[in-house]
């Protein structure tokens, strides 16, 4: 983590699930639909994901194909990584720390040493003498076929061993393993880490198995399922009046109005004719007939709108919520200046997003299988709504439609799947302990996260201006304050709990 732009020069992207028409800006002036599913991770986490420590410090373990099926004996070699640099020993007492991994780009060695994942658990490592693993997810980590529970991806059936009860499992397996291999005693206490779907993997954990895990850092985990997310467009749109990280009411008004005009403008030949002179990445007029390419073009915004990935420390133009409302404001001609925004990002945009799709082309089909048979989580920009995209383009038959045609899934059991998956981890309200949810103000998936402390013990944390799970990033000179003071807060709780 499924999984909007970087930090310094790596974080960012949109964490956005469900399947809609994201566009990449070709270099060709094209609009090239960037994949069926946005994943729950970042776009601009892709080049820092790839960067590997020197070597390859892989480690394996043997783990079951399904632990749900008592008749199958099917086994795989899962992947794990580990940083015992400041390990005590398993007789001092000191902690384990395990990071989730989850959607997304594959987990590289740098998951235990400095990465967007897990940093926060690294970075307390020298401080309590701590113990660290890493383990892969069992298919968004299979960074080859060895190293994944099927042998072969074609067609629907090698899914049937992809869910985050599965995932669980693998984890409880992993504990006991790890536990009999670097001889780790029941003064050893575990906490698991994780941000955005592996942050609800790292949350749930501690829910459903909590005699292994200790405790738990929760970060931007959308634990309510939910079939239509229009929460989430509508919670961009208020990122975009935050005055901490440069947004006002004003701005957003703007990005609102310009949308509405284009969605004006596509329902007349002169207006079409007038968008694709004004943008580039429109092929021609004609192209602009199909309601397809309409929600490709301008059903999600027509330039990329940072939220959660905003990074208030990014170089490029237009590359945050600051520099596109500055934009914004600048002229009276709101669809001249969505154009503006539209051919400034196209001067670094391209190259990142190919990078992102790269590394997430197995892993888009992934997502949309769990949002079939376990989340939803499909945005939309419905009429009436509060979004600022050009509404009713993008809509939840649009979406949905894609777990009938791709996995013959219809919409009555996706509907029934989400609803077990609330009944199955309790939603908002899990009966629980000793885990600490933290969510970034400019976050749209903080909408479908725990706001509201649930009981004594599991407190709630809001990161003013914040964007997705910022705070389990790498530490930077020019980190928020409020992400500097959330890590603190999180070690304490968690320091509380373990006892240390």
């Amino acid at each position: 983590d499924i999984k909007n732009y970087p930090r310094g020069q790596k974080m960012a992207g949109r964490m956005a699930a469900g399947v809609v028409f994201a566009t990449v800006m070709a270099a060709a002036g094209a609009i090239v639909p960037m994949g069926k599913y946005r994943t729950m991770e970042n776009i601009g986490m892709a080049k820092g994901m790839l960067m590997e420590s020197n070597g390859d410090s892989r480690r394996y373990f043997p783990q079951r194909q399904d632990h749900f099926d008592g008749s199958n004996p099917n086994m795989w070699s899962q992947a794990y990584y580990i940083n015992d640099t400041y390990w005590k020993g398993a007789d001092s007492g000191a902690p384990v720390f395990l990071c989730v991994g989850g959607e997304g780009p594959p987990l590289t060695p740098a998951v235990v040493v400095n990465s967007v994942h897990c940093s926060n658990a690294v970075e307390w490592l020298k401080e309590t003498g701590g113990l660290m693993f890493a383990v892969e997810h069992r298919y968004y980590g299979c960074h080859n076929m060895s190293a994944c529970p099927v042998s072969s991806f074609s067609g629907p059936e090698p899914l049937k061993y992809l869910s985050s009860k599965q995932a669980l499992a693998d984890l409880v397996q992993f504990h006991g393993y790890a536990t009999e291999t670097y001889n780790l005693t029941e003064n050893n206490k575990w906490v698991s880490f994780g941000g955005s779907y592996p942050g609800m993997l790292a949350g749930w954990f501690r829910v459903r198995y909590p005699h292994l895990v200790a405790a738990s850092s929760a970060s931007s985990a959308p634990v309510h399922a939910k079939v239509e997310m229009q929460e989430y467009n509508d919670w961009v749109a208020y990122a975009y009046t935050v005055e901490s990280v440069g947004g006002s009411k004003e701005c957003a008004d703007a990005i609102k109005e310009g949308h509405a005009s284009i969605g004006d403008l596509l329902n007349t030949t002169q207006g079409r004719s007038t968008l694709a002179q004004q943008f580039p990445q429109v092929v021609s007029a004609d192209w602009l007939t199909s309601r397809e390419n309409q929600r490709a073009f301008a059903g999600e915004g027509v330039a990329y709108f940072p939220s959660q990935g905003n990074d208030p420390a990014c170089t490029q133009a237009a590359c945050n919520i600051e520099k596109i409302c500055k934009i914004m404001l600048a002229g009276d001609d709101k669809v001249q200046q969505l154009a503006t925004v539209t051919k400034t990002q196209m001067d670094w945009l391209p190259e990142v997003l190919e990078s992102f799709k790269d590394s997430v082309s197995e892993a888009e089909d992934f997502w949309g299988w769990q949002t079939c048979t376990e989340f939803g989580f499909y945005q939309t920009c419905d009429i009436g709504s509060k979004c600022f995209f050009t509404q009713g383009l993008d809509v939840l038959k649009d979406q949905i439609s894609m777990c009938k045609n791709q996995f013959n899934i219809s919409a009555e059991t996706v509907a029934k799947n989400v609803e077990f998956s609330n009944l199955y981890y309790g939603a908002l309200k899990p009966v629980a302990s000793n885990i600490v949810w933290s969510n970034g103000e400019v976050d749209p998936w903080s909408t479908l996260s725990i706001l509201k402390q649930p009981s004594a013990l599991q407190p709630t944390l809001w990161v003013k201006g914040a964007s997705h799970h910022a705070w389990t990033h790498e530490s930077l000179p020019t980190d928020q304050q409020s992400v500097k003071d959330a890590r603190m807060i999180i070690r304490k709780y968690i320091g509380s709990w373990i006892g240390i």
